[in-house]
């Protein structure tokens, strides 16, 4: 299997650390810079963007959360706890840390825009709810050791996005305990390896 990637991209290092977590062995081919022409993506399917993964029997698959859905089924479910209560914890925690990257996504391209295509409504709003994922994620979070399943996985990802688009939240500030779990999954040697180069 291969994963498809761009260094910098969120939803990608979601995808990037599933496949690394789920022990199956998956090839990581960075496709770099997505604008060009004779970009490999572009000859496999009509997104072209990250991230994708290619099974072995050739199916390409798009769209972040099939992607990881897909590698925990092949691992045998190795990107989720066990037990139901253990599992239905870290989907709800992936469920915010989805939502915060969506967010963050929508608010970073409307602050590119041009002066008068930019929408302050649309940013004001996408801050709003992203405070209230970073609240959430640190009732959730706070206190926890650090693991590579799929909400913990999502979250890492998005916080590590919002350090580098988004420093101006100030994410840390009094969340003590997110910022301390932030910290503590960085010393995992593959959260580390992926985080954004700023």
């Amino acid at each position: 299997m291969k994963v498809y990637h761009t260094g910098n991209s969120p939803y990608a290092r979601r995808a990037r650390l599933a496949a690394r977590a789920s022990g199956l062995g998956v090839e990581e081919v960075d496709v770099a810079p997505l604008a060009a022409p004779d970009n490999p993506l572009r000859g496999k399917g009509p997104g072209a963007k990250v991230p994708g993964l290619e099974t072995d029997a050739g199916t390409f698959i798009c769209e972040t959360l099939l992607i990881t859905g897909y590698l925990n089924a092949q691992s045998g479910g190795k990107l989720l706890p066990k037990g139901t209560a253990a599992a239905e914890a870290a989907m709800e925690v992936e469920g915010v840390g989805s939502l915060l990257m969506d967010s963050l996504f929508q608010r970073s391209h409307e602050k590119r825009r041009e002066g008068g295509e930019k929408s302050q409504a649309v940013i004001d709003k996408e801050a709003e709810r992203a405070n209230r994922c970073y609240d959430a994620l640190n009732k959730m979070l706070a206190g926890k050791a650090p693991a590579m399943d799929l909400g913990a996985i999502a979250a890492v990802s998005s916080l590590g996005y919002a350090d580098w688009r988004h420093a101006d939240d100030n994410w840390r500030n009094g969340r003590k305990g997110l910022a301390d779990w932030f910290e503590a999954m960085h010393g995992l040697a593959d959260v580390e390896a992926t985080k954004p180069v700023m």
